[in-house]
């Protein structure tokens, strides 16, 4: 009898500990977002292999993901600035305006580190050689973003005003149409509407690639707002652990990879391989080292390449005043990463 009651009296001590240890667990739990809202570039990298595969929904099972499609680093500022956006991406100018502009958000990863996959083509029918051929022409790139950086840097390399030349502010879709209709001479954007132009009468004249041995290397920069961050940070964690399952993915599947890239952006297969090749994916605990991201208490290599775009900014008057290494620094949050990677 004694026994008995020992017995019912132990399981119902278990039952009710259990019981008030899921209540406390619940409790204590952290926050979840109802949903999310995903900014991205239609570019050729690893973010379309998160997003075909579904690894974000992945990592957060019941959040609602909204992915919008962004034009260009001029286009996702603005949608930063207005709040439509939980996550994007920036290149290394368009973050340095941001920065400076004072936007709420902070650097979480590298989305990709860019070769290749941006150029500037010219129209062969133009006979343009050299830089100096560019005089008087008509040239396009989307304002803001490492295209239009580059090319800036680029002509005062060369020793040549911006101002000898009409340069027009167009998103790639519209740079596409617009040299179909024999509209500019050239242009520096990004694959895939980049391709249209080399098939349809143009021949590359210069990479981004070219640019970063000269010493301007220019990059992606996942970012999220810092409300979100700060009322979600276990969501930012599961965030960046989805893109770097997708980079992991693009890295040990190239085949697989060719054909997701493939159908998000309607390429050929060959097309799609080829121009890959033009877009360096970095392991995520790769990034943690000091060429990139660095760790927390010491930043990498990122801060100074912001550095050095901003330097140039503000000679072009792209921007009003010139930020130090610590401000980009404290931009700049490798804790994310670091909890993805443990």
């Amino acid at each position: 009898m004694f026994l008995f009651s020992f017995k019912k009296f132990f399981a119902l001590s278990t039952g009710f500990a259990l019981a008030f240890g899921g209540l406390a667990s619940s409790v204590s739990a952290a926050p979840k977002p109802k949903n999310i809202t995903v900014g991205y570039l239609n570019l050729v990298n690893a973010q379309l292999v998160t997003k075909n595969l579904g690894l974000i929904q992945k990592y957060m099972p019941g959040v609602k993901i909204k992915y919008i499609k962004v034009g260009g680093g001029g286009d996702m500022l603005r949608a930063i600035a207005a709040k439509q956006v939980d996550f994007g991406g920036l290149g290394n100018p368009p973050t340095a305006i941001g920065v400076t502009k004072g936007l709420p958000i902070q650097g979480t990863m590298v989305l990709n580190m860019l070769g290749a996959v941006e150029a500037m083509v010219v129209r062969k029918s133009a006979n343009i050689k050299t830089w100096n051929d560019l005089k008087g022409k008509t040239i396009a790139a989307p304002f803001g973003s490492t295209t239009h950086y580059l090319l800036l840097k680029a002509l005062s390399d060369a020793g040549i005003k911006p101002s000898s030349m009409k340069i027009l502010d167009l998103r790639p879709a519209d740079i596409a149409a617009a040299w179909a209709r024999g509209d500019i001479d050239a242009a520096w954007y990004w694959e895939p509407n980049l391709d249209k132009a080399v098939k349809d009468g143009g021949e590359i004249f210069i990479t981004s690639g070219d640019m970063e041995k000269k010493g301007y290397p220019t990059w992606d920069v996942g970012v999220v707002m810092n409300s979100f961050a700060k009322k979600y940070p276990d969501y930012v964690v599961r965030f960046v652990k989805a893109e770097c399952e997708g980079i992991d993915y693009w890295i040990n599947n190239p085949i697989k990879t060719a054909k997701i890239i493939a159908k998000e952006l309607s390429l050929s297969l060959p097309d799609a391989t080829r121009m890959m090749k033009g877009t360096e994916m970095v392991p995520c605990k790769t990034q943690l080292t000091s060429r990139y991201i660095g760790k927390s208490g010491r930043i990498g290599g990122f801060a100074d390449t912001l550095v050095e775009t901003s330097k140039f900014l503000v000679s072009q008057k792209r921007l009003p005043k010139q930020l130090t290494r610590k401000n980009y620094e404290a931009f700049i949050n490798p804790v994310w990463l670091e909890k993805a990677v443990k």
